[in-house]
């Protein structure tokens, strides 16, 4: 097998130029973050001490700048930060973001929300691919295809809470088949009846993802197995005596494969939006909780609720999110490599 290099060039530029995406938000929200210091900044010492105001007022006045312009400008220099250059603004951003999660200054651990978020989206991936395929093989022939492209199109409208919300009503609350949310029981267990306790936890979550994505992922299936059966390549197999088993198994299989594994590819992130609300439903811990709580809301009697913005948290999720889907586009392109080497 050749390294499929153009393909995997390509998506590393794309990946590139997302990159470059959330370092120009990044700059732009350091930037609005300052300002908005500053200006909170000067409302307080023209307040409580009126001297230094008016000397900030003073060496503005000099400069051409307002006192705002001044003192924003007075920050970015104590930070060592370009106030010019929104690029640079936006990699000190994230790296002051990273920083902070290396020094251990937040109560969240990374790591062990990136494993479940990887443990949840893995197991959300391999169940829907797998039971596309027999799915798709079964149907592919059948007149019920038409049943999975109208479950397909009907559960693409649907929300993925909602779905988690039905199956919570169904599952957890009216049979109590199911724990409504954790990852583990509490006292939780060990070894080997750990292992399904978790995966007792999980069922619901991994069937909310599975349930939403596997209509469209069957329909693909279906589709390109009915195209593949009508192939010489099929037809010369079948006078050969070759069994149907064979046929679909090792020959169709491995051309649908392809296909799926760049259709698994383009629904990999929209599955991780979903498991995002999934994870925060189902309280997985995982990165969609970290997501959430970087939007910080806070009740204030004058005002109602105040939402602030967490930027570390944020930045560290949406970083952690980027390299896991780019990490995963590159396994599947590699798997492509191996199934076709028309793709090197």
């Amino acid at each position: 097998m050749k390294l499929p290099v153009r393909t995997l060039a390509r998506l590393a530029v794309i990946y590139l130029c997302v990159l470059l995406i959330i370092i120009l938000i990044a700059g732009a929200t350091s930037n609005k973050l300052t300002w908005d210091y500053a200006h909170d900044a000067l409302m307080g010492i023209r307040m409580n001490n009126p001297a230094l105001y008016q000397e900030l007022e003073q060496n503005a006045t000099r400069e051409g700048l307002t006192v705002e312009e001044y003192y924003y400008h007075i920050l970015t220099k104590a930070a060592e930060v370009r106030d010019d250059n929104i690029f640079v603004m936006g990699m000190d951003l994230l790296r002051k973001s990273i920083d902070y999660y290396r020094r251990g200054d937040t109560k969240y651990d990374f790591n062990h929300s990136i494993k479940v978020t990887l443990m949840v989206m893995g197991l959300s991936v391999l169940l829907t691919v797998f039971l596309s395929v027999l799915l798709g093989f079964k149907l592919a022939n059948s007149r019920f295809l038409g049943v999975a492209e109208g479950l397909a199109r009907f559960f693409t409208g649907l929300p993925s809470w909602w779905i988690g919300a039905v199956l919570i009503a169904v599952f957890a609350v009216k049979l109590d088949a199911f724990p409504i949310s954790g990852l583990k029981s509490i006292p939780p267990k060990g070894g080997f009846e750990g292992v399904l306790d978790v995966l007792w936890h999980l069922a619901l979550p991994v069937a909310t993802l599975v349930f939403v994505y596997i209509w469209e992922f069957v329909v693909v299936v279906a589709h390109n197995v009915r195209d593949e059966l009508g192939k010489p390549y099929v037809l010369t197999a079948r006078a050969k005596g070759i069994s149907e088993w064979v046929i679909y198994w090792r020959h169709v299989l491995k051309n649908v494969s392809i296909v799926l594994s760049s259709f698994t590819v383009q629904k990999f992130v929209e599955m991780f939006t979903d498991y995002i609300v999934v994870d925060v439903l189902f309280n997985l811990g995982g990165l969609g909780i970290i997501f959430k709580a970087s939007f910080v809301r806070t009740v204030v009697p004058a005002f109602g609720v105040v939402v602030r913005f967490d930027y570390r948290l944020f930045f560290v999720v949406t970083l952690a999110i980027f390299i896991i889907s780019f990490v995963f586009s590159f396994l599947l392109e590699l798997v492509k490599g191996m199934l076709d080497p028309r793709v090197s």
